[in-house]
C-alpha cells in the first residue's frame, strides 16, 4: 500500500510539474507554424497600391501592420488543427470595354492565371501545414452590374465559366450570389445587397482613385455616352456603396473566415491583399499578356492588341485568350 501511494505521488509531481511545460513548448511550436504560414501569405501579398498605380495616381505608401493579430487568428485555426478558411470577394464579370480593355465577356487566360496563383498559395500554405487551407471566392458581379451597364446575363455566363475554369483546381470555391440565394431573381439578390448597411465614404484620395478608374472603363463611345446620362461622381459613390454592402453580406454570412482582398490592404489583420498577377490591374480590367520567361502579366488592351499576337489555351473545355509577341 505504501509503495502503491509512492507511486501514485510521483506520477502526480511529474504530471503537476512537466505537463505545463509541454503545453508551452506545445504552443510555441504551434506559435511558430502560425508565423511561417504568415510569411508564406506575405509572399502573396500586395507590396502598394495597384489602383493608384495603375491610374498614374501618386499615392504616399502606407505601410502595413496587423500581423500579430493576423497570426492569431491562424493560430485559432491551427489549435484545433482545422484546415485554414480563406474567403475572397472579387471576379465579377469582365470590363464592359472591350475596345480599349479586354477581348470579351468570358474569363480568359488571366482569370486562370490567377485562379492557378490563389491554388499555388494553398499549396504553399499546406507544406507547412497538413491540414491545408480552402479558399472561396464569392463573386460580387450582381453588386456592381446595373451602375457599369453590364447585363446581369453577362454576369451570369461569366460566373458560369469561371466554374468550369477552376474545376481543376481542389482548394478553390466559386460561390455566386445565386448560390447563396437560390430561387431569388436579379431583383431580389439585389435587394439583399442594398439592404446591407454601408459603413464608410470614399475619402477624397479613394474618389479621385476610382474616377481615374472609371474613366479608363468608360472610354469608348457606349461608355462616354452613359457619362452624358449619370455623372461620374455618382457612379463613382454607388460602386463604393455597393462595394460596403457586399462585404457586409459575405462578412456576416461566412463571419469567422480569414478575409483576402483584390486591393492593397495596410491592416493584414483585418484583410490580406494578395497579388493575383502580376502588373497594376486586376485580370477582369484587362488582358492576359505572356511574357519572355512564359509568365504573365495584365495589361489592357489598347497597349499590346497591335504589337502582340492574340493566341489561346484550351482549358476544361474554355477557350482561354491571352496575348504574346
Amino acid at each position: 500500500m505504501h509503495i502503491m501511494l509512492h507511486r501514485l505521488f510521483g506520477l502526480f509531481f511529474i504530471s503537476f510539474f512537466t505537463l505545463p511545460f509541454i503545453h508551452a513548448k506545445d504552443h510555441h511550436a504551434l506559435a511558430r507554424q502560425a508565423d511561417a504560414v504568415v510569411d508564406v501569405l506575405l509572399s502573396h501579398a500586395l507590396t502598394q497600391d495597384i489602383d493608384a498605380k495603375g491610374c498614374d495616381y501618386v499615392l504616399k505608401h502606407i505601410p502595413q501592420k496587423g500581423r500579430a493579430r493576423l497570426k492569431e487568428k491562424i493560430l485559432t485555426f491551427i489549435q484545433h488543427s482545422k484546415p485554414l478558411i480563406f474567403t475572397l470577394v472579387g471576379f465579377p464579370f469582365k470590363s464592359r470595354n472591350t475596345e480599349k480593355n479586354v477581348v470579351g465577356t468570358l474569363p480568359d487566360q488571366g482569370e486562370r492565371v490567377a485562379l492557378q496563383g490563389l491554388q499555388s498559395l494553398v499549396n504553399d500554405v499546406t507544406r507547412l501545414y497538413p491540414p491545408g487551407a480552402m479558399i472561396q471566392i464569392y463573386t460580387d458581379g450582381f453588386a456592381f452590374c446595373d451602375v457599369i451597364g453590364v447585363p446581369y446575363e453577362t454576369v451570369r455566363s461569366y460566373e458560369r465559366a469561371l466554374k468550369t475554369l477552376a474545376a481543376d483546381l481542389p482548394a478553390l470555391s466559386i460561390i455566386t450570389l445565386q448560390d447563396l440565394f437560390p430561387g431569388f431573381s436579379f431583383e431580389q439578390i439585389q435587394n439583399q445587397i442594398k439592404a446591407e448597411h454601408a459603413s464608410s465614404l470614399l475619402d477624397h484620395t479613394q474618389k479621385e482613385i476610382l474616377k481615374k478608374r472609371l474613366l479608363k472603363e468608360f472610354n469608348d463611345p457606349q461608355g462616354r455616352a452613359l457619362l452624358k446620362r449619370v455623372s461620374l461622381y455618382h457612379i463613382a459613390d454607388m460602386m463604393h456603396r455597393r462595394s460596403q454592402q457586399i462585404n457586409a453580406l459575405y462578412k456576416r454570412t461566412f463571419p469567422n473566415a480569414l478575409a483576402l482582398s483584390v486591393h492593397y490592404q495596410s491592416d493584414l489583420g483585418k484583410k490580406i491583399g494578395l497579388s493575383l498577377v502580376p502588373g497594376t490591374l486586376t485580370p477582369w480590367h484587362g488582358v492576359a499578356v505572356q511574357t519572355k520567361d512564359g509568365s504573365f502579366e495584365i495589361r489592357r488592351k489598347s497597349d499590346v492588341a497591335r504589337t502582340h499576337t492574340l493566341n489561346s489555351y484550351q482549358i476544361n473545355g474554355l477557350t482561354c485568350y491571352f496575348y504574346s509577341h
